[in-house]
Parts: structure tokens; C-alpha cells; sequence
């Protein structure tokens, strides 16, 4: 479970690291995000089967799944976090950077990536769907809370700084918004899977 949290956090820092190299060096740079993930797939992937071989405590199709999504979904909000912390920088496709290319190339390097680990079966049990549910449920309630505390800086926010806000860059946070809930969403799920694989390791050890 630590671990997960680590990769989390450090496919967060390589997205950040990925937008400024990009702005600062005036080349797109998603190919080396979408490469490292799917990198890290194919490593996890031979991780897996191991686990399968020795503990039998290899996360399932739902879980790994869930695993891609997750490393992804902090790839991109470090890269979408970054880029939104540039306001004066426009963010359409053919402005002059690459941002927004970089972007479309790392979410589809998560669907690649996706399809790398997905299994023949895919058999989802009660434990998965309550594991799913819970971290669907935080989701959801972060990503209200977020929304309302955005509302409310919107409607707070001195004139001064309200006329640097267009709606393109609203609309670019708010999509940032939506990501960190399904990053909530994902990270609570992994958090799950690991107490369940931990529990399941000690009844296994006291056998």
C-alpha cells in the first residue's frame, strides 16, 4: 500500500517535471510521459505474474486496471496543475506550445497501457464492487466539496484579480477538478485493494 502511494506521487512530480521541460525547451514531451507509463506497465505486468507464481496475492483484473488508471490519472494532474499555474500561457492546440498535445498523448498512452494488463477474465466479485464503490463514493464527494469552494472563489474573488480569469482558463480548472476527483477516486480504491491483500497475506501466514 505504501508503494502505491509512492508511485502515485511520483508520476505526479514526472508530470510536473514533463510540462515545465516542455515550456522551457519549446518541445512536446507527452511521448516521454506516455512512454514511461506504459514502461512501467510492462514492469508491473511481469510483477504481477511473479506474484501469481509464488503468493497468489496478484491484484486482479479490476485492481489493475484500477493500478493504470490511477498512475495516469497523477501523471496528467501534475501536468495539468503545472500548466494551469501559467496563466498568460494559451492552452489551445496550435498556440505556440505543447501542452495540450502532451496531454491527449499521455491519456492515450493510459488507454494503451489499459489494454496491456487487461485479462481474459474478468470476474469482479462482491469485494471488488464494494471496493469500487467506496472509492466512486469519495470521488464524488470531493469532487463536490472542490467544486463548491471553487464557487465560492469565483463569486469572492476581487475584481482585480476576476478580469485575468477567461473562460478558457475556468474551463481548463475545472477539468483539472475533475481529474484530482478521480485521482481521490482511484488512490482510495488502491487503498482498499492493499488492506484486503494485507488481511488476506495474515489469514494466509496464520493457515
Amino acid at each position: 500500500m505504501p508503494k502505491s502511494v509512492i508511485v502515485l506521487i511520483g508520476a505526479f512530480a514526472v508530470g510536473i517535471v514533463l510540462a515545465l521541460s516542455s515550456l522551457q525547451l519549446d518541445f512536446p514531451t507527452g511521448w516521454i510521459g506516455g512512454l514511461a507509463l506504459i514502461g512501467w506497465t510492462l514492469f508491473a505486468r511481469q510483477r504481477w505474474a511473479k506474484l501469481e507464481e509464488t503468493t497468489g496475492l496478484e491484484p486482479g483484473a479490476p485492481e489493475r486496471t484500477i493500478r493504470i488508471y490511477a498512475v495516469g490519472t497523477a501523471l496528467l494532474f501534475g501536468h495539468s496543475i503545472t500548466a494551469i499555474t501559467y496563466p498568460d500561457i494559451d492552452l489551445h492546440v496550435g498556440s505556440g506550445n505543447y501542452l495540450a498535445i502532451d496531454s491527449w498523448t499521455m491519456i492515450a498512452a493510459m488507454l494503451v497501457a489499459s489494454l496491456v494488463v487487461r485479462r481474459g477474465d474478468k470476474i469482479r466479485d462482491e469485494r471488488d464492487d464494494a471496493i469500487i464503490a467506496r472509492g466512486t463514493n469519495a470521488g464524488f464527494l470531493a469532487l463536490i466539496a472542490i467544486l463548491i469552494l471553487f464557487s465560492f472563489v469565483l463569486g469572492f474573488l476581487p475584481p482585480r484579480f476576476g478580469a485575468s480569469i477567461t473562460l478558457f482558463m475556468v474551463g481548463n480548472i475545472l477539468i483539472a477538478i475533475i481529474v484530482v476527483s478521480l485521482l481521490i477516486k482511484y488512490t482510495v480504491q488502491l487503498i482498499e485493494y492493499g488492506k484486503d491483500t494485507i488481511a488476506n497475506f495474515a489469514i494466509g501466514a496464520d493457515e
